[in-house]
């Protein structure tokens, strides 16, 4: 027995030494037999054959055999596709390559770092699309060849690599068809030791440069990446992107931002999460989560974001973005937001909106499936005059009152034909309470639909200055001229307080009821006013018209025309009326009224004429006609005119009109109200004379009669 085990030991001990001198005479004598460098020529050869393209091999492939089997490459060099000029497709300033040799044995493959230097990569498309890879990116023949085993073998039971170093690279794209020129200047990769089950540290940076836009970014990553086997999944610890851009779009002529997150990652590519994202920039703070699956087939993603509150006004005019002028320079200097996103193929959900924005507070969810948009929103409070353009005055051209300006103003475009063109929209927006254009409105309602270029907007409003307000506005903007329908009512409308907060006058007072019905066409001011045809009416009731009194207008006409001396008035300058009504023909921006009826006290008045909404101007006549001379109502002194209609002509600018009295007309009328008064008199003396004689001729036949039978 002993002497068996001697001789095994002898045997085993023997092939020992065959394998070190074998190895020892390999690694004395292999690179002195094999030169690498006479494969130079077939693997130039090979590469011609198999891309079409000249590869240059400018320095010595050198070998090395233990304790590392690896090649070292000097300069590399591969030409451009056809069509693309004499620019090197590729350059390498070297190159290196090493396994450990005797791990191998044992099915242990150790890798030392894999080393880059001096990549030079110019990448182009051409105007007709073709990029100088195409050619490169030929799909090769999979399908197993019957000679080959198409079952794994028992592999490698040990992997590891050194690290991957690769530094000074340039990347270059330059794309004809659109015009973009982009570099990647100083791009460096670096990682620590890659073995199955440890974590590794990554390192990468680089240098981004485009002319247009003209732009300078500097990029640097790190983080720490893990490969879960079990799991399948591979994970990011501590991710950072950190950019630090110039440009001379940005104001301050520089920006900085900042990416922090954990990203983990299925081996297939089939789900992604994000954890823990943190976003900066400046003043600007983005944080949240986000989750992918099925990513290769139909994405489908979910997760929250959250904006931390900043002045939104300092950080876009930081960032070089034009902040919109504004009546009120306090406005956008309080903004956050918040909400949950989940997208699956082309659709994306919005949901727990919540954004703050200054004093207003809005809340709603919205969707989005190619380009529709549907929405629905919630806004507690806001004043939107806050947000428009400062009102400016218009300075005038042809004197006093002129509207020469304004007529030539209100050509430009109104509306933008394109974009309500590609609108696809469904939704709602209810607001608590709104100030627009000076107006307070309460309880608002608005639903939009629009698509194919026809745009529907429904207004409600449930408190409008102690009424209520409801409309439809229809638009249709798919043919070559924008066609508009209108239909609006308002209802128990306080006329005073609305007025005074729309024009800042107090020029009228009452409760009234509104309704129109229009259509016009046109995409400007101007036009929409020639184009206004339709109808309305209105009512109001225990109103009052401010600015003139129209029986002391009388009474002063009346004197006047006597030459007395003016009467004294202490009544305020204002026209009484227990009702108001009327309604109107609009055609082709003529407005044309023929039933106004205003009551009073003491006075009815009727009106008709019409008012040119595209010269706004007015010829319109109103006969006043005095019912009453009651002391206490207004109409004392005017006893004279009492049931003679008194016409008031009305010309010109309906913002400042001239009015007077047709006292002529007041004359002829007093006149033929006398001449029918003694006409009457007359009549009633005559008749009272033929009464009195036919009296006498029946009294004296009588007696005749009498006497003739005694």
């Amino acid at each position: 027995m002993e002497y068996v085990m001697g001789k095994l030991f002898k045997i085993i001990g023997g092939f020992l030494v065959v394998i070190v001198v074998l190895v020892v005479a390999a690694v004395i004598i292999l690179p002195m037999v094999v030169d690498p460098n006479d494969y130079k020529d077939e693997i130039i050869t090979q590469v011609k054959e198999q891309t079409g393209r000249d590869l240059k091999i400018a320095g010595d492939l050198k070998l090395s055999v233990f304790p590392w089997l690896g090649v070292d490459i000097g300069g590399l060099e591969l030409s451009n596709a056809k069509g693309f000029g004499d620019k090197p497709f590729a350059v390498v300033n070297s190159a290196a390559v090493r396994v450990k040799l005797m791990p191998l044995l044992s099915k242990q493959l150790e890798v030392d770092t894999i080393g880059l230097e001096g990549l030079a990569l110019n990448l182009a498309k051409s105007k007709s699309g073709a990029t100088n890879w195409d050619d490169l990116a030929k799909e090769g023949d999979d399908t197993p060849k019957d000679n080959q085993e198409q079952t794994g073998g028992a592999g490698l039971e040990g992997f590891v690599i050194g690290g991957v170093d690769i530094s000074n690279a340039n990347i270059s794209w330059d794309d004809a068809s659109t015009g973009q020129h982009y570099t990647v200047d100083q791009f460096y990769l670096k990682s620590g030791a890659i073995q199955s089950g440890n974590p590794v540290s990554l390192e990468l940076g680089a240098q981004l440069q485009s002319k247009e836009p003209e732009l300078k970014a500097k990029i640097k990553l790190e983080g720490t990446v893990s490969l879960e086997e079990a799991a399948k999944r591979m994970q990011v610890k501590g991710l950072n992107l950190q950019v630090d851009a110039t440009s001379p779009l940005l104001k301050q002529g520089a920006m900085s931002l900042n990416l922090a997150a954990d990203v983990g990652m299925t081996l297939d590519g089939q789900s992604l999460s994000v954890d823990g994202l943190i976003i900066t920039s400046d003043a600007l703070k983005l944080t949240g989560n986000l989750k992918g699956s099925n990513l290769a087939a139909k994405p489908a993603f979910s997760g929250s974001l959250n904006l931390a509150e900043l002045n939104l006004r300092e950080w876009l005019t930081g960032q070089g973005i034009a902040v919109p002028e504004t009546a009120d320079p306090q406005v956008l200097t309080r903004f956050m937001a918040s909400l949950e996103v989940a997208t699956k193929g082309d659709v994306t959900q919005l949901n727990k909106l919540a954004i703050g924005l200054d004093d207003t507070k809005i809340n709603g969810s919205a969707s989005l499936k190619g380009s529709a948009i549907g929405f629905a929103v919630d806004v507690d409070s806001i004043n939107v005059d806050r947000y428009l353009p400062p009102v400016k005055e218009t300075p005038k051209t042809a004197g006093e009152g002129s509207t020469a300006g304004a007529k030539s103003a209100g050509d430009e475009p109104l509306l933008p034909i394109d974009t309500l063109r590609s609108l696809n929209l469904n939704g709602t927006l209810k607001i608590g309470q709104m100030i627009i254009n000076k107006l307070t409105a309460k309880q608002v309602e608005v639903t939009v639909k629009a698509n194919q270029g026809k745009i529907n907007l429904n207004q409600k409003i449930g408190a409008f200055y102690q009424g209520s307000f409801a409309g439809q506005v229809d638009l249709d903007v798919a043919g070559k001229t924008p066609i508009m329908h209108i239909n609006k009512q308002a209802k128990d409308i306080q006329a005073g307080p609305l007025l005074k907060d729309l024009i800042e006058k107090d020029k009228f007072d009452g409760t009234g009821n509104f309704q129109a019905k229009l259509q016009t066409t046109g995409n400007s001011v101007n036009a929409i006013k020639r184009g206004l045809n339709g109808d309305l009416s209105f009512r109001f009731e225990n109103g009052t018209v401010k600015g003139f009194n129209l029986a002391q207008m009388i009474r002063e006409g009346k004197a006047k025309l006597k030459g007395d001396k003016l009467p004294a008035d202490s009544a305020p300058a204002q026209t009484d009326f227990s009702e108001m009504s009327g309604s109107a023909i609009i055609k082709q921006g003529v407005l044309n009224n023929q039933d106004l009826l205003a009551k009073s006290p003491y006075l009815r008045v009727t009106g008709a004429g019409q008012v040119n909404l595209v010269a706004e101007t007015l010829d319109y006549i109103v006969k006043t006609v005095i019912v009453s001379t009651a002391a206490g109502q207004g109409g004392e002194g005017l006893e004279e005119l009492e049931g003679i209609p008194i016409p008031v002509k009305l010309t010109g600018p309906y913002a400042s009109p001239k009015y007077a009295i047709d006292w002529a007309q007041v004359v002829t009328g007093s006149q033929k109200a006398k001449l029918e008064e003694k006409k009457a008199e007359v009549k009633q003396q005559v008749d009272e004379k033929k009464e009195e004689t036919k009296k006498k001729l029946e009294d004296k036949l009588k007696s005749k009669l009498k006497g003739l039978f005694n």
